[in-house]
């Protein structure tokens, strides 16, 4: 009775689909007022299991330099193939206060750090969720960084 147990259990946690890798390709600014900005981010979604992952929308936030950034969802159906990519453009909102002490950091440091996490929902006959989350770095150079770049290029 016991290897029959261990089966179904290996059968049941081998079905349920590795999380999507999701990657930010752009962030633009839409619209502004003067306590919500709102941007379209667009973002290449991985697919690393063996069959296509059909998501039917998806919910994540948005951390920069270790702080709440934006937050946003999408209802958009796409079909990331298997072992493959698709885009997705997602809308986004921030608070003013968030975007200004973000642009201060930046100007201080230089770089920012940022942090995806959310949900995909997968379509099918019972719904599934698909948590994921994703790091990276962006290094923005400094005017100094520029001048000795170029100068060292044109030797």
């Amino acid at each position: 009775m016991l290897p029959l147990v261990l089966v179904l259990l290996a059968a049941c946690s081998s079905s349920a689909p590795l999380p999507p890798q999701v990657r930010i390709t752009d962030l633009r600014l839409l619209d502004s007022g003067a306590f919500e900005q709102r941007f379209q981010i667009d973002l290449r979604i991985g697919n690393p299991n063996d069959f296509a992952l059909p998501l039917d929308g998806l919910t994540f936030d948005l951390d920069v330099n270790g702080a709440d950034f934006a937050s946003g969802f999408s209802n958009e159906s796409v079909t990331v193939p298997r072992l493959g990519e698709a885009a997705l453009s997602v809308m986004a909102s921030t608070t003013v206060i968030d975007l200004v002490q973000q642009l201060v950091l930046l100007a201080e440091r230089g770089d920012l750090t940022y942090r995806v996490r959310g949900i995909a929902y997968l379509e099918g006959l019972t719904r599934r969720q698909a948590p994921f989350v994703t790091t990276g770095a962006f290094r923005l150079l400094r005017e100094q960084e520029i001048r000795a770049n170029s100068w060292s290029d044109s030797r």
